[in-house]
């Protein structure tokens, strides 16, 4: 079945297309093994979402949604939100986006989504705020542990 201007979740298949995205869009210097090592593992995880949009069976957007625990309960996380370049300002990533919402409110304990962006991705920051994600809310430190 041909996949066309629609959300859906990323298949094996697919995963050829999702380096490329993630080389391009995102800088990503992952070897091509190693992304089919991490959908090997997060195919048999239930909370975890690769999502992709796809315009005529070709992936062009892609993102991950995470439901984690926490001691404070339960939560989502967006992260690599990327939609090529080409395809830019169609309403991809928005659509990604609100897919992504639809799943965290089908948890019943889940109240808020956490979204990590790179500071330089200044145009996807236009959409978060446009959809009404909250910059000033909290603020995330990271430090590299491993090279």
């Amino acid at each position: 079945m041909k996949r066309n201007n629609i959300v859906d979740k990323i298949q094996e298949r697919d995963l050829k297309q999702l380096w490329e995205i993630d080389r391009e869009v995102l800088n990503n210097k992952a070897e091509y093994e190693e992304i089919e090592k991490n959908y090997k593992e997060l195919k048999e995880n239930k909370d975890i979402y690769a999502l992709g949009y796809y315009i005529e069976d070709n992936l062009v957007g892609a993102m991950m949604l995470y439901i984690i625990t926490l001691p404070s309960g339960r939560e989502a996380t967006i992260w690599d939100l990327a939609v090529k370049e080409e395809c830019r300002r169609m309403g991809i990533a928005t659509k990604l986006m609100n897919k992504a919402e639809e799943i965290a409110r089908s948890y019943d304990d889940i109240s808020r989504i956490w979204l990590f962006s790179g500071f330089h991705r200044t145009g996807a920051h236009e959409l978060y705020r446009k959809l009404e994600y909250d910059e000033n809310r909290d603020k995330a430190f990271i430090k590299v542990i491993k090279k």
